[in-house]
């Protein structure tokens, strides 16, 4: 963590992410921890499988750095145990590419939804984890391909407690979220239903094996009509990006950052 030090400010970084165990570190560069991951278990393996090791999990951290910072640019130090790498946040900026969904949504709405997402993802709820949907796009053809599993949790309330946008409304998106079916959140950025459930066609979607029928609706609704669709798994903890019927992005929320 020294040696990461000195290279931060020798390259002017702007933060140190490390696989390491958290220990106490006096530095004037902000260091984020990287938890519930084990890079000693790729000890053995060899130099090459090392590299792609490192680069796979410093680009998702980068990401969620990225995710949680709304910083687009700047480099940044990456320690494991057995190598110490720079990373630039625009390369991860670049991997999400978030402007190219901007003909259905603008990137600081799916930046949203992706943030939420992800802390969805490795933080659970009550002890457990939870997998759910949000599905974003033109409202009324979304509702309109869709139906109701409970009674609408987001009816009649006014706009300013629905805007994803706004991080003070997450608390109640992660408690709807253990609900069956999905999230349906317009193009303006507005949660419009939660408990949704999608009346698309799947046959002809091709998707991994092991993803269910949530990932499948995903994908179905994304193909029909022009949507982006962000899914959240119950096991592994995986958020995919779906358009047109195809899942264009995969994050590890294994790879979860803390202070």
């Amino acid at each position: 963590m020294a040696a990461a030090a000195d290279l931060a400010r020798s390259v002017d970084a702007i933060a140190i992410l490390s696989f390491l165990d958290s220990m106490p570190m006096e530095t004037d560069i902000p260091v984020i921890w990287v938890k519930e991951h084990q890079p000693d278990l790729m000890i053995k393996k060899s130099m090459q499988e090392l590299l792609l090791f490192c680069e796979h999990h410093i680009l998702d951290a980068v990401v969620q750095y990225h995710l949680r910072t709304e910083v687009s640019q700047g480099k940044i130090i990456g320690v494991f145990p057995f190598a110490i790498l720079i990373y630039d946040v625009g390369e991860g900026r670049d991997y999400l590419d978030l402007a190219s969904y901007a003909d259905i949504v603008t990137p600081d709405i799916l930046h949203s939804a992706l943030a939420l997402a992800l802390e969805i993802a490795h933080e659970g709820r009550e002890g457990r984890n939870i997998g759910t949907a949000f599905i974003i796009g033109d409202g009324s053809s979304l509702l309109a391909r869709s139906h109701q599993a409970i009674l609408n949790p987001y009816a009649g309330h006014p706009l300013s407690v629905c805007d994803i946008r706004n991080r003070e409304n997450w608390e109640s998106v992660k408690e709807f979220a253990q609900l069956d079916g999905v999230f349906i959140i317009t193009k303006d950025g507005y949660i419009t239903a939660a408990g949704r459930y999608i009346d698309a066609d799947s046959r002809g979607v091709s998707l991994p094996s092991g993803l269910g029928g949530r990932h499948m609706a995903t994908a179905a609704i994304t193909r029909e009509i022009p949507a982006v669709g962000i899914t959240v798994s119950e096991s592994g903890g995986l958020v995919r990006v779906f358009r047109d019927g195809v899942c264009r992005l995969t994050l590890r929320s294994e790879v979860a950052l803390t202070r």
